[in-house]
């Protein structure tokens, strides 16, 4: 008779312990690694924030079921890099997920690619994305996904021939010292011939001094210019060239704030994506990783929103006259 009670109680021990292990489970403490860098005016803070607010949402609190650990490396330049491998050693092996923003994401990849070790990019390029996986429209199938920014080469020039019709030449302005500056300087150069709207491309480097890169805005005859980080952290020195300017942003803002950053300056046009939404959609697809709702090899890279846009108020300064259809093709007009 001892026997069969002794069976029946462990039974019922073992039984309970598999009802309660899901929930011992989920009520782990989850580690999620922010790795950003400085590009201004806010080192990707609203990424973060976006995650940290839908993350709690879905029933993870900061404190109780899960720890931020949020690393901001030196400068937005490759000296940088010692800080991220600095970061990704010590934290690998106890962060069940890693949170990468912009091109530090490919040196996280190296170091992460032979682990199990989930990641994240949120946000980077379209095109950087694609040199760290095979394709962004299929599930990844490895321990890598995230969020990937559209600013598509094609669009700029697009908009840039609808707005100054006879432009001849347009000048991608790079500072060849910033990683994201010279990944989008390579999507410009692989345009094809019809994508170009018969413009001529030409490269102007940054790190050669403001003077030199004015001189040589001067002497290309370019009609107009724009970048991706490097131009914009010169804007203002830029600006002594009187040129417009038709451009790509990589900025932390919403839609709400474009026209405070192109209040008053050269910008005419150009395109965004709202980061603190990259955020958003970031922690949505962890929160499922983390339920158990899926795996980080199962889920799809997804596309970041864009927003184009059109300051009238400085094609007016500028006396450039802007016409329906270009108005037609953008989401914001800044009266």
């Amino acid at each position: 008779m001892l026997p069969q009670r002794i069976a029946a109680l462990f039974v019922l021990l073992v039984t309970g312990i598999l009802f309660l292990l899901p929930a011992v489970t989920a009520a782990q403490t989850k580690q999620v690694v922010f790795i950003r860098y400085r590009i201004a005016p806010n080192y990707f803070a609203s990424v973060v924030e976006g995650f940290k607010t839908t993350m709690a949402t879905q029933g993870f609190q900061e404190g109780k079921n899960i720890e931020y650990i949020d690393i901001l490396t030196r400068s937005a330049s490759q000296d940088s890099v010692p800080d991220v491998v600095e970061a990704v050693n010590k934290y690998k092996n106890t962060a069940d997920m890693f949170i990468t923003c912009g091109w530090v994401s490919m040196f996280t990849r190296n170091l992460l690619k032979g682990t199990n070790v989930p990641q994240l990019f949120v946000p980077v390029l379209r095109s950087v994305a694609l040199e760290m996986l095979p394709s962004v429209t299929q599930p990844p199938g490895t321990n890598l996904s995230g969020l990937y920014l559209m600013y598509p080469p094609e669009k700029i020039l697009r908009m840039s021939k609808l707005i100054l019709p006879n432009i001849k030449n347009y000048a991608y302005v790079y500072d060849s010292r910033i990683p994201a500056d010279l990944v989008f300087k390579k999507a410009y150069e692989e345009l094809n011939i019809s994508d170009r709207y018969a413009i001529n491309l030409h490269y102007i480097d940054l790190a050669g001094g403001i003077e030199k890169t004015l001189n040589n805005l001067k002497e290309k005859r370019i009609d107009a210019y724009g970048g991706i980080v490097g131009s914009f952290k010169n804007r203002h020195a830029l600006a002594a060239s009187n040129l417009p300017v038709i451009t790509s942003f990589t900025l932390d803002i919403d839609s709400g704030s474009i026209g405070e950053y192109t209040h008053n300056d050269s910008t005419v046009a150009g395109l965004f994506n709202p980061f603190r939404e990259c955020g958003m959609q970031a922690a949505e697809m962890t929160s499922e990783i983390f339920l158990g709702k899926n795996t980080i090899e199962n889920t799809r890279p997804r596309p970041s929103r864009q927003e184009a846009f059109i300051n009238l108020r400085n094609a007016r300064r500028m006396d450039i006259p802007i016409s329906f259809n270009a108005l037609e093709v953008v989401d914001i007009v800044i009266k």
